[in-house]
């Protein structure tokens, strides 16, 4: 879709579509929050119905005169940005069900948030709401429903125009994000995303090296190693290098999970949970579309991206309960549930990363945990670092972005639970306390002295059903977030 800005003061024809976004204010302040060219809408309709709610939307098609749609902000006093996100998306959503190939949103002018924060969330909510996965679809008519273009009308005009293209930029690799872990996992397994992730090599400033089951078996990742044995596809360790800043010897690491179906292994998922298993991958996509999105924004940073590969599935050679593997550090680990893999991938890439590339910090992101899901539910992702500069960092970045997080915490009585009677560690604690808690202190182990965080996308990664301008299915969480605080750590 193609996002633009322009002045409020503007000419509009019997052709268009503009969207007024109203507070429950907005009788008493038509001055501010619709322009005078518009008033007409209250001469020719009857609004005494429409109250400005949020969520509450009326679509007016006018003989003669542009086409009315009016989306309810809620109370002046309550607004936010992500509230604007989700106004604006509601806006999307209509459009898209019309028929309507272009529209134009008139920013409204509220005191809470500044004309810039306003314009900038209509145009992300626009954004990140014009979407549809129907490839599969024998009409795939939704794919015809989408936006074709949105312009924004703000008195800002002029300073959001280059932040207009960084939406375009960070909201397109969202969906695309979107897509990948959306994909069917007999597409999206562990070869074809570590293809997927070589094309990022085309962008100036990024090379990619994948590793395959030989290098794997030869850097001594016997936990990543041992995930992927069950599977008919070779695992793969994707590492993606963006050099933005050549002068600094600075550099973040991320590191994405990437099980592209999580089966369960041997401790087999039941009906009801494995059914969306393809999403477990959605850290990695996410660190692809990280990647991409910095590149493609010629971020001043050094970015590496660690994504270790595999299929957690069934066999004869599939790796069981009560084995015991040695990590890239080297240290044992007794599997005590096959289906608590994600932390054993996770734990060899975090290693990996910062013996071999010595970055400055390193972030995970992972579907690590149904616990974070039972906690936390769709809505914020759990944050565990014992780094409060860095917690304080990525909490901003959600904050910002509206990619909420809320952080928990990771006392050292925890590793009491992870502790193995013939091993170094465990991959599990004895009962189901703590979940998301006790798989970010195993992966910790894996960290020596290099700043560390973890974020548990199980529950914000995948939609049950449509919230705002996230759809039903993958929602791309992450890209944005990872985006926002990379540009703001500090060199």
């Amino acid at each position: 879709m193609k996002l633009t800005a322009r002045d409020r003061i503007f000419s509009f024809s019997s052709r268009d579509t503009i969207a007024l976004l109203l507070t429950e204010e907005y009788r008493k302040e038509l001055a501010k929050q619709v322009p005078t060219d518009l008033l007409f809408v209250r001469e020719k309709t009857n609004l005494d119905h429409f109250r400005g709610k949020q969520g509450e939307m009326l679509f007016i098609p006018l003989a003669g005169s542009p086409t009315v749609i009016l989306s309810g902000l809620g109370k002046k006093a309550d607004l936010t940005r992500e509230s604007v996100r989700n106004t604006s998306a509601a806006v999307a959503e209509t459009c898209r069900k019309k028929k309507v190939k272009a529209v134009h949103v008139i920013a409204p002018e509220i005191e809470k948030l500044s004309p810039s924060e306003t314009a900038v969330s209509i145009g992300e909510g626009l954004c990140l709401a014009n979407y549809s996965f129907a490839r599969y679809k024998a009409r795939n008519g939704e794919n015809n429903r989408l936006i074709e273009e949105a312009v924004v009308l703000t008195s800002s005009h002029d300073r959001v125009a280059g932040t207009f293209r960084e939406i375009e930029i960070t909201c397109g690799n969202t969906l695309l994000c979107r897509d990948l872990v959306n994909e069917t996992s007999d597409k999206s397994n562990p070869v074809a995303i570590a293809q997927e992730a070589k094309k990022l090599s085309r962008l100036k400033g990024v090379r990619c090296t994948v590793y395959g089951r030989g290098d794997i078996e030869k850097m001594k990742m016997g936990l990543l190693s041992a995930v992927s044995r069950g599977s008919d596809y070779p695992p793969q360790l994707v590492v993606l290098k963006y050099t933005g800043n050549p002068r600094s010897k600075k550099s973040v690491a991320i590191v994405g999970k990437g099980i592209t179906f999580d089966s369960g292994g041997l401790n087999l998922k039941p009906t009801g949970h494995i059914e969306d298993m393809r999403s477990d991958m959605s850290g990695a996509a996410v660190c692809i579309y990280t990647i991409k999105s910095a590149a493609e924004l010629r971020l001043k940073k050094n970015i590496y991206a660690v994504i270790p590969l595999c299929e957690n599935m069934l066999s004869g050679k599939s790796y069981r309960p009560g084995d015991v593997y040695i990590g890239y550090n080297g240290k044992s680990v007794e599997i005590g549930n096959t289906d608590a893999e994600g932390r054993l991938v996770l734990a060899d890439a975090v290693a990996f990363a910062e013996d071999r590339l010595k970055p400055s910090c390193i972030i995970d992101i992972a579907t690590l945990t149904g616990a974070c899901l039972v906690c936390f539910g769709e809505i914020i992702a759990g944050l565990l670092t014992p780094e409060d500069e860095l917690a304080n960092l990525i909490f901003a970045a959600g904050e910002e972005t509206g990619d909420r997080l809320w952080r928990m915490p990771l006392y050292k009585e925890y590793n009491e639970d992870i502790k193995s009677d013939i091993a170094d560690l465990s991959n599990v604690s004895s009962g189901r306390n703590a979940g998301t808690i006790i798989g970010g202190t195993f992966i910790k182990n894996f960290v020596k002295n290099t700043p560390w965080a973890h974020i548990d996308i199980a529950g914000t990664s995948w939609y049950s059903k449509a919230r705002g301008y996230r759809p039903k299915h993958a929602t791309g969480y992450g890209v944005r977030l990872l985006i926002e605080a990379i540009r703001n750590y500090r060199d």
